[in-house]
């Protein structure tokens, strides 16, 4: 059974800041601390992936999730925290990147020191760490020397294997926390120049190390899954949804203390109402440009800020650009009218139901490709069979959208400042 430390040092800086902004996950910490940990003392745990939208909180967690494991020296459960960069890189640099961290994260829990956590070693000086850690010596050599002979891919198999190989000689257990995992194959690139966009397939054995098991989360929801539902049932899903009303009101008095921001309870009431426990969306109105009047008791007041951050701030930063982007790249015909559909049903459609609503002239066939695209873009889902297709309901996404597309659409523009008040529950003199 795994016991809470008294304190959490936070070894690896959070990308949070405040660690006082991290609240809740209640139901995610019951699991990893909870069931899962007790499997993987057992032997039986199985690796996972965490699946959510953008800006849900995942790293929030994961970052938590190691801290955690690090402030408890006597369990003999090593974390090891890793980001694939969106960056394009050779999978020999990959390869080093990769292992040298692996070494820095385990020596600094062995150590204690979170000097290797937040000012790494980078593969070039870890000769002054290897000698204090000659159980890594051996795979620190053969990379060096892969290298020297330009065999990438023995270099890639050493690094990659390094924890599950240490966990077993080292009769302890290693959690790999691998994070933006969907880059894997679309940012490392072999010594032609050609993108490896198998490489996730190193993980068909290694996700299977019940010494050393891995969990995997990515920005990408249906990139990521793709790549999930390759491996073959190695990884079990785990759905990292909005916070539940509780811990949602609990974040927003926090933000509030933290930033300063006049609220009361039929203020937080409201935010519940229009943020659904949406960790984004709760951020965005406490850290907003445009929360100059720091009062949310005022109705009035919330509506003018998230109008701006809907329009140009963070909120649309992280969804209106993308969702430009991705019109502008693929301007796919009739796209946007199944997205309003989609939206002004507030249920799943089938794709026959769909064509005959919006008097489409194209083929099931011809659909289905179009829906394909808008579900690996994550602007929509899957229903409850692979025939039907929804948008779960999101207020603040969906004004976003129709701000942007609607006029296009319809010849129509949605009222923002009035749905924003209505879905508060307010009644705001607009």
């Amino acid at each position: 059974m795994f016991r809470m430390p008294e304190k959490i040092t936070y070894a690896l800086p959070e990308l949070i800041g405040n660690t006082e902004l991290f609240v809740g996950r209640k139901k995610e910490f019951d699991f990893f601390l909870g069931e899962w940990y007790d499997r993987l003392i057992g032997n039986i745990a199985r690796s996972q992936a965490i699946v959510a939208r953008r800006k849900k909180g995942k790293t929030a967690f994961l970052q938590r999730l190691f801290n955690i494991l690090w402030s408890c020296p006597d369990t003999g459960v090593i974390p090891f925290y890793f980001s694939v960069r969106e960056m394009k890189t050779t999978l020999a640099e990959f390869s080093k990147s990769f292992f040298a961290t692996f070494t820095n994260h385990y020596l600094s829990f062995l150590e204690k020191n979170v000097e290797y956590l937040q000012n790494p070693y980078s593969f070039e000086l870890l000769d002054r760490l290897i000698e204090k850690v000659p159980e890594l010596s051996r795979h620190y050599e053969s990379i060096k020397r892969y290298k020297a002979e330009n065999e990438w891919g023995l270099m890639w198999e050493v690094a990659s294997r390094a924890p599950s190989e240490i966990a077993v000689t080292q009769k302890i257990k290693i959690v790999q926390i691998l994070e933006e995992f969907q880059n894997l194959n679309e940012y490392v690139f072999d010594y032609r120049g050609q993108k490896i966009d198998s490489l996730s397939g190193t993980y068909l054995d290694l996700a299977e190390k019940r010494e050393a098991p891995l969990i995997i989360s990515g920005s990408e929801v249906h990139g990521l899954l793709e790549i999930v539902r390759k491996l073959t049932a190695r990884f079990e899903e785990n759905v990292l949804e909005n916070l539940p009303e509780e811990e949602a009101k609990e974040a927003i008095w926090k933000y509030a203390e933290i930033y300063r921001t006049k609220i009361d309870n039929a203020g937080v009431d409201k935010l519940w109402n229009l943020t659904r426990g949406d960790p984004l969306y709760i951020y965005a109105l406490f850290s907003s440009y445009h929360n100059a009047k720091k009062d949310y008791d005022r109705e009035d007041n919330v509506i003018e800020v998230y109008t701006q951050e809907i329009k140009s701030g963070l909120i649309f930063k992280t969804w209106g650009e993308y969702l430009a982007g991705v019109f502008l790249e693929a301007n796919e015909r009739d796209a946007k009218r199944i997205m309003l559909y989609l939206f002004q049903a507030g249920k799943e459609r089938t794709r026959a139901r769909i064509i005959k609503d919006l008097k489409l002239d194209i083929t099931d066939s011809e659909l289905k490709t179009k829906l394909q695209k808008l579900i690996k873009a994550d602007l929509i889902s899957y229903g409850s069979t692979a025939s039907r297709y929804v948008i779960a309901k999101d207020k603040t996404y969906e004004l976003l959208f129709r701000r942007l597309f609607q006029k296009e659409i319809d010849n129509s523009v949605p009222d923002i400042r009035k749905e924003l008040s209505r879905e508060m529950g307010g009644n705001a003199a607009l």
